[in-house]
């Protein structure tokens, strides 16, 4: 707890001079440190799991429901493509305090539960609310950033929202583990910490969107504005969601496959890709103002596609280490970059909408693509399955230097002529 409020303490002082023309006034410091501290329960939901799916599928399996373990991770994917849109509605409509507090209330409430389940169903449904209510939690607070912040302090608060989110998983994830060697069902435990998060949104969360410092009414514009399907980033977000999320269904196994069997071990390798997603993330405003959205797209692919590959062909647990570190960087880089990319062609009264969509595909890919990278998995082991994925890392980096090469080569449009008679 102190290492997250000398975090969050530090970023408020840093940006703080900085912001003042950005922030409304209704986002004070308790505000600041909601939003950059955000993304951590969604987080938790689904940066956790990885280290206890050994431990679930030990007491539960029967040797026929290896897909039934892997939903226990990807149930919170589907939840949250329910959550995301939902709650962009909701908070859209009815404000952006009260759709929070719900919100996190279920959280914690879902997430405790587990640690009473007595069926492997029950987790899959438990897990399935965790997702719906941090689908909703995830578009309020980027939202909220969207809301308050514009330009590149909106690309370093972004980065905060995803680097905080990071750092704390590095710090759960071994003590996850070490509760999961304890006994399974201790390691939700960690959900409970939902609930002193609801200090800081009383404190500091504005009840409706903020534009300009002036708050927005409920049930206006807002509500009423018209919504255009973002297509292209519902794509963009399927792909990286994958990226992101996917990796961690079979990056345990394959370690598991190369002598790593202990929980906490698990939660140890993985700290230095943790740890390098939170710098990248904490780096992305620095990085954005030397590299357009589609060059950040387009170096996180390769990048991401380089890493998986370290992993899927490592003889050994040290260079698969290397590999999670490389991804690390990538999923640092290219989460944030693809918030900006849905707040960019958003309006201020459809945002929370726009980002519900995407954040729907984003969370809910891997459920999408499951199907065809279990087909892999079991047919040729979890490495081929992280092979599927650097190669729709590869693809996405592809598209996007082609994409970033004809945009530098298309001619500037001629200014309209100015009619000397006005």
């Amino acid at each position: 707890a102190t290492i997250v409020r000398t975090f969050c303490c530090a970023v408020c002082r840093s940006v703080g001079t900085m912001d003042r023309d950005h922030a409304p006034q209704g986002l004070n410091t308790a505000g600041k440190a909601a939003v950059t501290l955000g993304g951590v329960l969604p987080g938790i939901a689904v940066g956790t799991i990885s280290v206890m799916l050994p431990g679930i599928s030990d007491a539960f399996a029967d040797g026929t429901n290896d897909l039934a373990i892997k939903m226990v991770a990807t149930a919170a994917g589907l939840g949250m493509m329910a959550g995301a849109p939902l709650g962009g509605w909701l908070s859209d409509r009815y404000g952006r305090k009260p759709t929070i507090t719900l919100a996190t209330i279920g959280f914690g409430l879902a997430g405790c539960a587990i640690m009473l389940a007595g069926a492997l169903w029950h987790i899959i449904a438990a897990r399935f609310l965790i997702g719906f209510c941090s689908g909703t939690l995830s578009v309020c607070y980027l939202a909220l950033i969207g809301d308050a912040f514009s330009g590149q302090a909106q690309g370093r608060w972004l980065g905060f929202n995803s680097a905080a989110a990071t750092f704390v998983l590095m710090m759960l994830n071994p003590v996850a583990g070490a509760l999961v060697d304890t006994g399974w069902r201790n390691g939700f435990a960690i959900y409970a910490l939902a609930f002193p998060t609801l200090l800081l949104v009383f404190a500091g969360v504005p009840r409706h969107a903020v534009h300009g410092g002036q708050p927005e009414a409920a049930g206006g514009e807002a509500g009423s504005a018209r919504f255009r399907m973002p297509w292209l980033t519902m794509m963009l977000a399927v792909v990286i969601g994958t990226i992101a999320t996917g990796t961690m269904l079979y990056w345990p196994f394959r370690l598991r496959e190369i002598g790593v069997t202990s929980a906490r071990d698990l939660g140890l390798y993985v700290i230095p890709n943790i740890l390098l997603v939170g710098i990248a993330g904490f780096s992305f405003g620095f990085v954005r103002r030397w590299l357009s959205m589609e060059q950040v797209f387009m170096v996180s692919g390769f990048m991401s596609a380089l890493g998986l590959a370290i992993i899927a062909l490592a003889p050994h647990p040290g260079l698969a280490a290397v590999g999670l570190a490389t991804e690390g960087v990538a999923i640092g880089l290219i989460t944030p970059n693809l918030t900006m990319f849905a707040i960019s062609i958003s309006t201020p009264e459809t945002r929370a909408r726009t980002l519900g969509v995407m954040k729907a595909c984003y969370f809910g890919s891997p459920f999408l693509t499951q199907f065809a990278l279990e087909e892999m998995s079991q047919r040729s082991g979890p490495a081929a399955a992280l092979l599927g994925i650097a190669a729709m890392s590869a693809g996405l980096g592809v598209f996007m230097l082609v994409r970033s090469t004809f945009a530098r080569r298309k001619p500037p449009t001629a200014p309209p002529a100015i009619d000397p008679t006005g």
